[in-house]
């Protein structure tokens, strides 16, 4: 089992296996003061082969959060069990899963979100800036 993607969101709700992302792609909050709570909801996608789902095949998932420095702020980790159905047993099946990520940011800077399905990691950055939001650019 593979992680296809992983996007940051204002708001993301998972039904039949498919998803409805608000903000898809949001990477920057902004905050008043530091230190600030901030929190992402993530949309995020594996693909698997059939035999790779199912009660008797778990997968360890990992979540990180690291600081502007790249220490690890956060860190959960435990055993999925996706179960996914194709029409075809050679077609790969998708699990699409909503998160979120919680951390207290205490400065300005990109901190990055990782998630490692099984030693396969992939990583997205979130930018926290203080003062109002201002459009790209200004």
């Amino acid at each position: 089992m593979r992680i296809d993607w992983i996007i940051p969101c204002r708001f993301v709700e998972i039904h039949d296996n498919l998803g409805t992302l608000v903000g898809a792609g949001s990477d920057t909050y902004w905050v008043a003061e530091f230190p600030a709570p901030v929190q992402v909801f993530l949309a995020m996608r594996f693909s698997a082969m059939q035999d790779e789902l199912g009660p008797d095949n778990p997968h360890t998932l990992r979540n990180l959060i690291r600081d502007t420095q790249g220490n690890v702020l956060s860190e959960m980790s435990g055993e999925i069990v996706a179960e996914g159905e194709q029409h075809k047993p050679e077609y790969l099946a998708t699990i699409m899963l909503p998160t979120i990520a919680q951390f207290e940011a205490a400065e300005e800077g990109t901190y990055m979100l990782e998630s490692d399905l099984d030693g396969e990691t992939n990583a997205v950055p979130i930018h926290v800036l203080q003062g109002p939001p201002r459009a790209p650019g200004e």
